[in-house]
């Protein structure tokens, strides 16, 4: 079920890019990058507060993760709350970006409406798209429940978009682990 929902929402997102054409979508891909750019330069000191705000799901014995080794269990708590600092961050920053984003409508752009570049626009999408799911499904990872677990665990394309994504996976992995746990 979480394979075929992953699946619509990157289809829908290759569409809608590539209805919006290269700038439209050229200019949101950016954002997108400096969003998380900035997200990375001030998740950690929001991570340590919203501690505060947001409840965790704290690991019990015989608890287990699919997605991070048992010796971080009792440390995915910072994970998490380094992990949805970061979403809301990246969030944030990039909901502003796509309000402007609404006045590059008014950019002339004829010479860019060839199918090459609308399928570019599409696959730009469908990247952005890919990289917040991935956060998303990154920080659903870290709870220790057994039904948050086992749902992600019995969906390949979820399973795929967490542990191996190219150039992403890893990032968010040393940002999130690393950065906080070691």
């Amino acid at each position: 079920m979480i394979s075929l929902v992953i699946l619509l929402i990157l289809a829908w997102s290759f569409y809608i890019g590539y209805s919006r054409g290269i700038v439209l979508q050229t200019y949101y891909t950016i954002s997108a990058i400096v969003s998380a750019i900035i997200a990375g330069l001030l998740y950690q000191s929001l991570g340590k507060q919203i501690n505060l705000l947001v409840p965790y799901a704290s690991a019990q014995e015989g608890t287990f993760t699919y997605f991070f080794p048992s010796s971080q269990l009792f440390q995915l708590d910072k994970v998490f709350y380094a992990g949805l600092a970061y979403l809301v961050i990246y969030t944030i920053v990039y909901s502003v970006a796509r309000f402007i984003g609404i006045f590059i409508h008014l950019v002339p752009n004829k010479k860019a409406n060839e199918r090459w570049y609308n399928v570019a626009s599409g696959v730009l999408a469908l990247c952005v798209t890919l990289f917040g799911i991935q956060m998303f499904l990154t920080v659903l990872a870290t709870i220790p429940l057994p039904v948050v677990q086992n749902h992600l665990n019995t969906s390949s394309i979820a399973r795929f978009i967490i542990s191996h994504t190219p150039i992403t996976s890893g990032v968010l992995k040393q940002l999130w682990v690393t950065k906080i746990i070691g």
